[in-house]
């Protein structure tokens, strides 16, 4: 365990160890209070410290923001069957996210993954639900299933004051 990254939980377990000793040391008659504050506080230690391990460098199980820039994503296999995807997203903040697992979820991602591939930051939307397609199982070539669409974001689009200076530079 690291003190750089677990400052938060440092400074909790010293003051708890302050309060036990000034009760330790202030308490003259109260034995039975020595007995458990003691015990007590070092069981809240060892809980606090697995409890904030246990929460760290796991995906979230919600849902992607409606649109996110794209940075990888893993198939995650359990018992043998495909159980989820874990999706590493970019929309303010950088988060792992975890969905359930879908067949046109798995393809949106790997389409991201190859036009990623070019270098570019590729930018994900959910797509609309079209009318009348609650129901219809079929596939059309153009992937209409998919439940996001990616794009890959321009040079332009990333900052376009140097596009509009370099447009008016030309003229």
């Amino acid at each position: 365990m690291r003190v750089e990254t677990h400052w938060p939980l440092v400074l909790g377990l010293i003051l708890i160890a302050a309060f036990g000793s000034w009760v330790f040391i202030h308490s003259n008659r109260s034995y039975l209070l020595r007995w458990t504050l003691v015990p007590v506080s070092l069981v809240v230690a060892v809980l606090t410290a697995r409890l904030y391990d246990a929460g760290l460098g796991y995906a979230v199980a919600a849902d992607l923001p409606g649109e996110f820039v794209y940075l990888g994503h893993q198939v995650v296999v359990e018992k043998k069957r495909k159980a989820g995807i874990e999706i590493w997203a970019q929309n303010g903040d950088t988060r792992l996210y975890r969905i359930a697992y879908s067949k046109p979820a798995e393809e949106a991602m790997d389409k991201a993954r190859e036009q990623a591939k070019g270098g570019q930051p590729v930018v994900m939307r959910k797509r609309a639900a079209a009318p009348g397609s609650s129901g219809s199982s079929e596939r059309t070539e153009s992937g209409t299933d998919q439940p996001y669409e990616s794009n890959v974001l321009l040079p332009s689009d990333i900052n376009p004051k140097t596009v509009a200076r370099n447009s008016v530079a030309e003229r």
